[in-house]
């Protein structure tokens, strides 16, 4: 079923204050960016209409154009956008200003509510307090400047990208993030209504804190050597945190594949039993690396990914750019959409190295992007157990090939997918990767319990 409209448009008037001297754009040329925009999300987008109809998207641009009836800029007309890209339901897709264009007020202001939300069976209160605050956690948010919370709620979830699940859980995670990009207007000072009737006055935060506090809150977390292996006894632990790849040096794809080779390599002199592989903190690179992974633990043919590829020439000329090129993609009519089955893998890798003990994979909230076409693919072909927590960002279709581009006058940067990833065993009505095992916090956060898990 298709998501309606959530937009509440007459939140959102032009008469936007910045408290700053900010370049404006005329109304002209902001017609020219939104009929950019239009034309990409039309004809670049592998697939828009997740969630929107195209009459759907043509309302949403054409309540947009009405509302350019003066001067405002880049920041404002960001504002205004970012539902576009919402509803495009791709997590890997992005609407935003690069840091120096951002006005003052974005980048030095204390325009950011200081906390995040957590839902309750009684609404909503307050999870975490970044900064000096009158605010506690546990404290429930009923408005804020007079405007209920489910409503900025539904415009912070606007303001963010991925599926509908997605936004809504950084709505409450990022909510003082996103709120600055959710109010139409630019202030220091919040009015929140608690559960209590009583009315406080929350002074805002910088957006270094936010961003300090959000580095601080990725479970990826940072992976310097992309993968470590690790024996204990005769059990082998890789803990494969990344697959990031360089164009050149020690994480070069050529390099990792080495890495991986070496690594194989002595799980064989260690005689290893049972050999278990983490991707619960990786956030993804190249598939390939994962690929070179499958061929050391499964010497079988295997099915790999569907996908859906659209033609345009916008991404044509990126590719051409780039060096690559694709024959049945050049003679494809502009807007086709070439479809791709799922291809027989044939490893081949030499025997020599490769692993026959038993495999277990662990996922986690924090797998996405490539570790999760990895884990789905091992899953959807029976080559191991997975075991862990379901991937909270992560889904196994999803939009990928990332294209990337500059609105002409705003200079708003846009990036989003022209291939429609999906997994060996086709489209399923939840797109969720569920562990074969689930397993607790306690034993996620613990090598030897996850090594116990894989027994």
């Amino acid at each position: 079923m298709k998501r309606t409209l959530l937009f509440v448009f007459g939140l959102f008037s032009m008469a936007i204050c910045y408290g700053q001297a900010a370049m404006k754009y005329s109304p002209e040329q902001l017609k020219q960016d939104l009929a950019f925009l239009k034309q990409h999300v039309y004809s670049v987008h592998a697939y828009p209409y997740t969630e929107l109809s195209k009459a759907q998207y043509d309302q949403l641009f054409d309540s947009i154009e009405h509302q350019l009836t003066g001067p405002v800029t880049s920041a404002g007309f960001l504002k205004l956008v970012k539902p576009v890209i919402a509803h495009l339901a791709d997590e890997h897709s992005d609407i935003s200003l690069k840091k120096e264009l951002l006005p003052d007020a974005y980048l030095n202001g204390t325009i950011y509510p200081p906390f995040s939300l957590v839902k309750t069976k009684n609404g909503y209160s307050v999870d975490k307090v970044l900064a000096g605050s009158s605010l506690a956690p546990g404290e429930q948010v009923v408005s804020i400047n007079n405007v209920p919370i489910e409503t900025w709620l539904r415009n912070c979830a606007l303001c963010s990208t991925g599926f509908a699940n997605q936004r809504d859980a950084n709505a409450l995670k990022r909510f003082g993030y996103l709120f600055a990009w959710a109010n139409p207007e630019v202030g220091d000072v919040f009015n929140i209504k608690t559960g209590k009737g009583k009315t406080i006055p929350v002074k805002g935060t910088t957006l270094m804190v936010w961003n300090d506090f959000l580095n601080g809150q990725q479970t990826g977390g940072d992976c310097p050597e992309r993968l470590i292996y690790q024996r204990y006894g005769d059990i082998g632990y890789i803990n494969a945190c990344s697959f990031d790849a360089k164009a050149k040096g020690r994480f070069s794809l050529d390099s990792l594949h080495l890495k991986i080779d070496h690594i194989f390599k002595q799980i064989q002199v260690d005689g290893i039993k049972t050999l278990v592989i983490d991707v619960s903190k990786n956030l993804g690179g190249s598939s390939a690396i994962g690929d070179h992974i499958i061929g050391h633990i499964y010497g079988k043919p295997y099915l790999g990914y569907q996908s859906t590829w659209k033609k345009s020439e916008e991404y044509l000329k990126l590719l051409t750019s780039w060096g690559f090129s694709s024959a049945a993609y050049s003679k494809a009519a502009d807007g086709e959409v070439l479809h791709f089955k799922s291809d027989t893998v044939m490893p081949q890798l030499s025997h020599l190295n490769r692993f026959k003990g038993k495999t277990v994979i662990v996922v986690g909230a924090a797998t996405f992007s490539s570790a999760i076409l990895f884990a789905t693919t091992i899953k959807d072909n029976h080559i191991a157990k997975i075991i862990g927590q379901t991937p909270e960002n992560g889904h196994p279709n999803g939009f990928g090939e990332l294209y990337n581009t500059t609105l002409p006058n705003t200079k708003i940067s846009l990036r989003f997918g022209v291939k429609e990833w999906i997994r060996p065993a086709g489209k399923n009505n939840d797109n969720v990767l569920h562990p074969d095992v689930l397993l607790t916090d306690a034993q996620m956060a613990s090598v030897a319990q996850l090594i116990k898990a894989a027994n």
